[in-house]
């Protein structure tokens, strides 16, 4: 069985990491976005946003001062042997990390009377989807912090099936315009397509961090990702707004059967760290940070 202090040591170690660390693909792609871009102020920017990142893993700092809305994304077993309440684990976690073991500024309240409680939890706060998985031997447990820099700019429609594919595109791209520099670009572009309302909502989110040298499996939603792709980095946003090749780092779509009146779209758009990580708690009690 494992046991709840291991839990929380796991649950806080990665978000920890997923506030301090970029993942190597996102590194991969700023690098990359230095060498291709051809605006000096564009080329600026990146170098800073890549000395950032290096100082903040060096130091065990934030990448961000907003960390965000705390989420999470579970996938395990059926069977997986853990007895206690993973959303009071979680809650507490976040309450021992915030108020002393890894002090965060408190960014989430209560939607209508603003009242903040101090420890970065609220209703329903740590966010928490969960996946069952029967073919895994081991939890795995994804970490995205979503703060409203960028957050508040993702959008979402349910257009009419006639519409189709073109309104799709047509709605991503002037998402990303009416956001400008606003999201700090080079950014993430997670979109999602069909299902309801709800799902369309998830299908966008859970794109937003897929590790950025992922192409879709399916030659028409990879397609969809590169034409956007194009037509982002075209618009000259730049990186921090300041002109430049370089507005997305990535566009990743997701998709879902739905119904044949609509054509539901949502757009997750996530700043140029691309914040996440993952780690996995096997049967034994190890845990592997990914």
């Amino acid at each position: 069985m494992i046991e709840k202090e291991t839990m929380k040591a796991a649950v806080k170690e990665v978000w920890i990491r997923s506030l301090t660390v970029l993942q190597p693909d996102v590194m991969e792609a700023l690098s990359g976005a230095l060498e291709k871009e051809r605006s000096p102020r564009g080329r600026e920017y990146l170098r800073i946003m890549i000395e950032n990142a290096k100082r903040a893993a060096e130091r065990r700092m934030v990448i961000c001062q907003d960390t965000g809305v705390p989420t999470f994304f579970i996938r395990t077993p059926l069977d997986f042997p853990y007895a206690e309440s993973v959303r009071d684990t979680f809650d507490e976690t976040l309450r021992e990390l915030t108020y002393g073991e890894f002090p965060m500024r408190p960014m989430v309240v209560h939607p209508f009377t603003r009242e903040d409680r101090g420890d970065n939890t609220a209703a329903q706060v740590p966010v928490i989807h969960a996946e069952l998985d029967n073919s895994m031997e081991f939890m795995e447990i994804k970490a995205m912090p979503k703060g409203a820099g960028s957050g508040i700019w993702s959008a979402l429609k349910m257009l009419p099936s006639t519409d189709g594919v073109a309104g799709v595109k047509k709605f991503v791209i002037d998402s990303v315009l009416n956001a400008g520099a606003n999201p700090c670009p080079p950014i993430l572009v997670g979109v999602g397509v069909g299902g309801p309302m709800e799902e369309v909502a998830l299908l966008a989110t859970k794109a937003s961090v897929r590790p950025l040298n992922e192409i879709h499996p399916d030659p028409d939603a990879a397609a969809l990702e590169q034409e956007l792709m194009e037509a982002i980095n075209a618009s000259q946003i730049g990186p921090m707004g300041m002109g430049g090749d370089t507005t997305a780092l990535a566009v990743h779509v997701e998709y879902a059967g739905t119904h044949r009146p609509w054509m539901p779209v949502a757009v997750n758009i996530n700043c140029w760290p691309g914040r996440r990580a993952v780690c996995r708690i096997y049967r034994d009690g190890h845990v592997e940070q990914i």
